[in-house]
């Protein structure tokens, strides 16, 4: 059945009906209101008979937006699937969703605008996580259908490591995409996206039920460069630190990117060490002095030559003259070093943070008198 769901909370509409619908017109309203209110593709639900041992599964579909409400399509029976289900909010996802509500993390427009572009039904992110690959799965409409984890050595893997880009058919042939063909997907185009300086972050796929054009590799690789940055943009939750020309980089902006209660950079000087400047998790400076654990952590460091950890901090070297510094007893310190150096499109520390430089300068006249 289809209902039309207003927007003031009053009951759902039925517009039309196939099979046996009138025994399931409250269980639809229900939750054909919760589809519109919830911003979801598809949503699942399970009953069962009261005089009877049968079990129905009913989907919800946003179908589209009109005004004062939404459009949604109940599916119900006693043997319907979830991949079924999926398949068809796949299938029916609207193709305009201006002025309604979409749920589908920080990508959504940026799904919704490369479904339009290269005529797909479908838009995967595909970027590499700590185990294997994350994938996310966006409709026309820009909604989150599904989210899951792949290995590394799928297609996915090896289209993102070869920054490469083509066109498969014969889907459920093709490790990393059977999911694709489940929800009846025949054709789909990938390509390897890098943060904008050659470090792959994983891969962008469309698909769709029909043919995609001819070109579509081609055109992919040619967005590749733009999409990966913005992808990483979209996802970051804070900017991502970007140095100058000569090197130097923001350390306020770097100290947001770890997102560490306290961040410290020290310089080495000789057979000394010098704090240069310390932030909180929000990128403003803190005054107070480093603690005896602290100034250990970093003396061992430099004397190892690598990343050092404790209970709830971490210090890394990086080249000859700086070490890093984080303390968060509720954050995995030396992970969020990792991550915040690897964001950094360049080795940064050939130079001054330029938000010290001041500082530094000032410093090193003192320690010359």
């Amino acid at each position: 059945m289809a209902l039309q769901v207003p927007h003031n909370g009053g009951q759902g509409v039925v517009c039309a009906s196939s099979g046996g619908a009138e025994a399931l017109v409250d269980i639809g309203r229900g939750l054909a209101r919760r589809v519109a209110t919830s911003g979801r593709p598809v949503e699942l639900l399970d009953t069962s008979e009261r005089m009877g041992l049968r079990k129905w599964r009913h989907a919800g579909i946003h179908l589209g937006h009109v005004r004062g409400g939404s459009i949604v399509l109940i599916v119900s029976d006693t043997s319907l699937t979830r991949r079924e289900g999926q398949a068809l909010a796949a299938w029916a996802a609207p193709d305009m969703a201006d002025g309604a509500h979409v749920r589908g993390g920080p990508c959504v427009d940026l799904a919704r605008g490369l479904s339009r572009e290269f005529g797909a039904d479908a838009v995967v992110f595909a970027l590499f996580a700590q185990s294997g690959m994350h994938l996310s799965l966006h409709l026309r409409s820009g909604g989150l259908l599904r989210a899951w984890r792949v290995p590394g050595d799928t297609v996915w893997g090896e289209v993102a490591r070869h920054g490469a880009a083509f066109t498969l058919g014969d889907l459920p042939m093709h490790p990393g995409v059977e999911l694709l063909a489940s929800l009846g997907m025949r054709t789909a185009g990938l390509v390897g996206l890098e943060n904008g300086n050659g470090l792959a972050i994983g891969a962008l796929g469309v698909a769709s039920f029909g043919n995609l054009d001819l070109d579509v590799a081609h055109h992919l690789l040619a967005r590749s460069p733009d999409l990966g940055r913005e992808i990483m943009t979209r996802l970051s939750e804070t900017p991502v630190p970007v140095p100058d020309e000569d090197g130097t980089v923001d350390l306020q902006a770097l100290s947001r990117r770890v997102g560490c209660r306290r961040f410290a950079m020290y310089e080495i000087r000789g057979d000394k060490l010098r704090l240069v400047a310390a932030h909180a998790r929000d990128g403003s400076r803190l005054a107070s002095a480093p603690d005896a654990n602290e100034e250990e952590l970093v003396c061992w460091a430099v004397d190892k030559g690598v990343g050092v950890v404790n209970e709830d901090a971490a210090a890394v070297l990086i080249g000859d003259h700086t070490v890093l510094y984080a303390q968060d007893p509720s954050k995995r310190a030396l992970e969020r070093l990792r991550l915040a150096l690897q964001d950094v499109r360049r080795n940064p520390f050939g130079g001054v943070a330029a938000a010290d430089e001041e500082e530094a300068d000032r410093d090193a006249d003192l320690d010359a008198a």
